[in-house]
């Protein structure tokens, strides 16, 4: 995408935009119509939920510290370039493998059609999130979920907290400005693939809890 094209998008110039549809073909199909669309729904979403069993967040900003000198915490953000990408930082917290996991996500991204949103969230340990569906206009993004058990073979702690951070790639390109954001979900999922009895909660493995969040409706 040119820069051109692309300030036009941020600008949110819709009239030029429409303006531009010949270059991607007579019928206005091919990936030129997938970076020019703003609003859209994606029911099988491409989301990392990379876990800090700490209870800390996930993300820090690389370009922005508190009074100690320390990143600040990552909020709820559209990324839409490589650049900005390379300022997230991820804590020490978060095992090796998520840590590789995020940077070669951003990595891959294709910010010239394609947009992260970043999110954060809270669950129970003993807890795992699907996302079902995530949706999104110009300056908003928004998404469904479910939660339920880990399997079996998954350690965790009961009754214990952790912190996630969700990265949607939308395969869309967005202005960087977050005007608002939401989730919606329901506890526990109405089908899943996890089949076992119900362990001792005193256990180090799955117990039962209903997560809640302090971010928001997760």
């Amino acid at each position: 995408m040119s820069p051109t094209r692309r300030a036009l998008l941020r600008g949110g110039a819709i009239g030029a935009i429409a303006a531009l549809a010949g270059c991607s073909g007579a019928d206005g199909t091919g990936s030129e119509s997938v970076r020019r669309q703003v609003s859209g729904t994606d029911t099988d979403p491409t989301v990392l939920k990379p876990r800090n069993p700490s209870g800390d967040p996930v993300l820090l900003d690389g370009s922005a510290t508190n009074g100690a000198g320390e990143p600040v915490a990552i909020d709820r953000e559209l990324v839409t370039s490589a650049e900005r990408a390379a300022e997230l930082l991820v804590a020490e917290d978060v095992a090796e493998a998520d840590r590789d996991r995020i940077r070669s996500f951003l990595d891959e991204t294709d910010y010239d059609a394609e947009t992260v949103y970043v999110s954060p969230a809270g669950i129970e340990s003993c807890e795992r999130l699907h996302i079902e569906s995530v949706s999104w206009d110009p300056g908003h993004v928004e998404f469904e979920y479910c939660r339920e058990l880990r399997p079996p073979d998954e350690a965790c702690e009961a009754d214990a907290r952790i912190t996630l951070a969700l990265l949607f790639r939308l395969p869309v390109v967005l202005d960087d400005r977050l005007t608002g954001s939401g989730s919606s979900g329901r506890s526990p999922c109405r089908t899943t693939d996890t089949e076992y009895a119900v362990i001792d909660g005193n256990a180090t493995v799955p117990g039962n809890a209903t997560a809640t969040d302090e971010w928001g409706e997760l």
